[in-house]
């Protein structure tokens, strides 16, 4: 018994750390001018190091707990399904784009992933 308790723990624990390297990731996505740069437009508090923050769109401080993680992902995928006349850029779509710079999404699964845990963990 005590080593079936000890396997949920260890599980747990690990499941805790991925999660929070998926976070980790995700700031720095949020915060690099070559990936999300998504500082530009927003501010988020726990990214303070890395220079002047936009106030172009809304603060992220907090959004994660007035969002389910299903929401926060769709709002980073393509936000015009919520506000179909947002410029915030569709990060993981490229439906309705004319003649895309890049003909592949800005952001792949993964690190679309990544910044929704970052969004998540902040509350």
């Amino acid at each position: 018994m005590r080593s079936f308790a000890s396997s949920i723990l260890f599980g747990l624990a690990f499941q805790a750390a991925q999660a929070q390297t998926a976070a980790e990731q995700g700031l720095k996505i949020i915060a690099s001018r070559e990936l999300g740069n998504c500082i530009s437009c927003h501010s988020l508090a726990g990214l303070k190091e890395a220079g002047r923050q936009g106030n172009f769109g809304p603060p992220l401080d907090g959004v994660g707990a007035r969002y389910s993680a299903e929401r926060l992902r769709q709002w980073v995928v393509d936000a015009r399904q919520f506000k179909p006349d947002t410029l915030m850029p569709p990060f993981g779509s490229m439906a309705g784009l004319q003649q895309p710079n890049q003909p592949r999404p800005l952001l792949t699964q993964e690190q679309i992933d990544q910044v929704t845990a970052a969004l998540l963990a902040s509350r």
